[in-house]
């Protein structure tokens, strides 16, 4: 399957970027995912499409996440429950990969990827 690229700028600071290719899809977060910019993200979890294995969050351009993104990147993963595919986040800078393990997102994301096996 050929190569299929979605860009939608939500709020001030924030883009994301769809790529499939096969049964990979990839989503690029660039700025800020927050309250006022999460409608975005929120509808590129939503139209992933069935027959997707495997969706990665790269986080290379993230440069700020509040609490309502990281509700995001949880929705993203009862999403994959539903539609049956695997998330993987990748490009995650230290300061919030600190901040995802002192909220449990990583332990969360454990549990409800074993709930669905």
């Amino acid at each position: 399957m050929g190569r299929l690229k979605v860009s939608v700028t939500g709020g001030n600071d924030m883009e994301v970027k769809k790529e499939r290719s096969n049964n990979i899809c990839t989503l690029y977060v660039d700025g800020v995912l927050d309250y006022s910019t999460m409608e975005p993200f929120v509808e590129k979890v939503r139209s992933i499409e069935e027959g997707i294995e495997k969706v990665i969050v790269d986080f290379t351009d993230l440069e700020f996440i509040d609490s309502t993104g990281i509700g995001a990147i949880i929705n993203l993963v009862h999403e994959a429950n539903t539609k049956q595919f695997e998330v993987e986040l990748c490009g995650i800078i230290d300061e919030i990969k600190d901040l995802f393990e002192t909220i449990g997102v990583f332990q969360i994301m454990e549990a409800l990827q074993e709930e669905s096996d």
